[in-house]
This record gives structure tokens, C-alpha cells and sequence, in this order.
């Protein structure tokens, strides 16, 4: 649940902050403004915040519904896959599925960030000749800065890729059986507090360094030579 919960994040933020970033260094007055109003309000409010307004928002549309009189929405779906063991075990449902969406909302935010950096750092000088040479915005954009720019972010990328797996652990507040909420259940049945938790540490130790290590494996086949 919790590499689920990751992947999903870190690409769902990955396609947006680029998108969001592209808004904020390219758009015109408006949209400019919208992407920046985006990535503020979300960097400036706590992700649990975050997590328990979207978690909550079904119940309230579902009562406003009943009280017009409509059907609810069906808040009750599941997906369950057999374990190792055999068992069934959910892997996804609605609470699932709005933590996934608001974990990469709040990536998106962090990463467009990243990715708008890089883009400042590209010379101007590459615009006019892109100009020069008759591209349109959208050309100069596919072929000359994004190539680029998403090289040149990877380090400080590599920031969020790292952080983000710790920050699904605050799912469980709202009753997703990540990691840290099912060594909390071990806890409380077991008493065995340190032993627990030193387990978890060291897990995402280990799942930690194996992603710097992949982000830095990666950096180094694809940076821009002299950079």
C-alpha cells in the first residue's frame, strides 16, 4: 500500500508540477497567476489538512444529495486481490483512491517548483535563437527547454522522490492501512513498541537509499555534459 501509494503520487505530480511549471514560467497574466495560486495554497496548508478535507468531502456531498432527495454516490466499492496467504486484501476503495490523488496534488506543487528553477536557469539567449529560427512557443518548449530542464532538475528532484515516501504515512490518520498505521496495530496487540518501530525506520531506510541511489545512477546517464 504504501510503494502503491508512492508511485502513484510522485508520477501523478511529475506529469502536473511539469504542466504547472510550464503555467507559471510561460502563461500570461492569468494563468500564471492560477498556477501560482495552486502551488502556494497547497505548499502553505498541512498535507493531513489536505488528506482529511478530500476524505471528508464525499459524506458531505452525499448528505447534500439526500437532502434534495437524489441517490448517493457509491462510496462503498472495493478492489481486493488474494495475499501470499491467500486472503483477501483490499488494495484500493474511494479513501484510497482521494489520499492517491491528494498526495500527488501536493507533489505537483513541491515538484513544479523544481522544474520552474531549472526552466529560469536556461539562457535567454536560446529563446531568440528558437525565435530566429521560426519555432512557435510550443516547438521551443518540446524541444529545447524541456530536454533541458528536467536534466537539470533531477538533483533537487531527487528531494522530493526521497521525502514523499514518508509523507504517505499520514493516511493513516484517516484509516488507510499503510505501513505505519498496520506497525501501529502490531503495537498495540504486541506491546512491543521499539522493536517495532525500529523495524519501520529501517525499512525506509533501506527504500530511501535505494532511491538515491537509483536517482543518482540516473543523473549521472542523462545530465547535460559540463553541468
Amino acid at each position: 500500500m504504501t510503494m502503491g501509494l508512492y508511485i502513484f503520487a510522485l508520477l501523478l505530480g511529475l506529469v502536473l508540477g511539469i504542466v504547472v511549471a510550464i503555467g507559471r514560467h510561460y502563461g500570461g497574466p492569468i494563468i500564471s497567476r492560477i498556477a501560482t495560486g495552486y502551488v502556494e495554497f497547497l505548499r502553505g496548508t498541512p498535507l493531513l489538512a489536505q488528506i482529511i478535507l478530500v476524505v471528508y468531502v464525499p459524506p458531505v456531498i452525499n448528505a447534500f444529495l439526500e437532502s434534495q432527495g437524489l441517490p448517493p454516490i457509491n462510496t462503498s466499492w472495493a478492489i481486493r486481490v488474494p495475499d501470499f496467504w491467500g486472503n483477501p486484501q483490499k488494495i484500493l476503495d474511494l479513501r484510497i483512491l482521494l489520499c492517491a490523488i491528494m498526495l500527488g496534488l501536493n507533489s505537483a506543487a513541491y515538484q513544479a517548483e523544481f522544474f520552474r528553477g531549472a526552466m529560469g536557469s536556461i539562457a535567454s539567449g536560446q529563446s531568440l535563437a528558437a525565435i530566429s529560427i521560426g519555432m512557435t512557443k510550443r516547438q521551443e518548449i518540446r524541444h529545447i527547454m524541456l530536454p533541458q530542464s528536467l536534466r537539470r532538475a533531477i538533483p533537487a528532484w531527487t528531494n522530493e522522490a526521497v521525502y514523499l515516501p514518508k509523507y504517505t504515512t499520514v493516511v493513516f490518520y484517516v484509516g488507510v492501512q499503510e505501513i505505519f498505521l498496520v506497525s501501529k496495530l502490531i503495537v498495540s496487540r504486541t506491546y512491543e513498541v521499539l522493536p517495532v518501530y525500529i523495524i519501520l525506520a529501517v525499512v525506509f531506510l533501506a527504500l530511501i537509499s535505494v532511491i538515491s541511489w537509483i536517482m543518482n545512477h540516473l543523473y549521472n546517464r542523462i545530465k547535460i555534459p559540463g553541468i
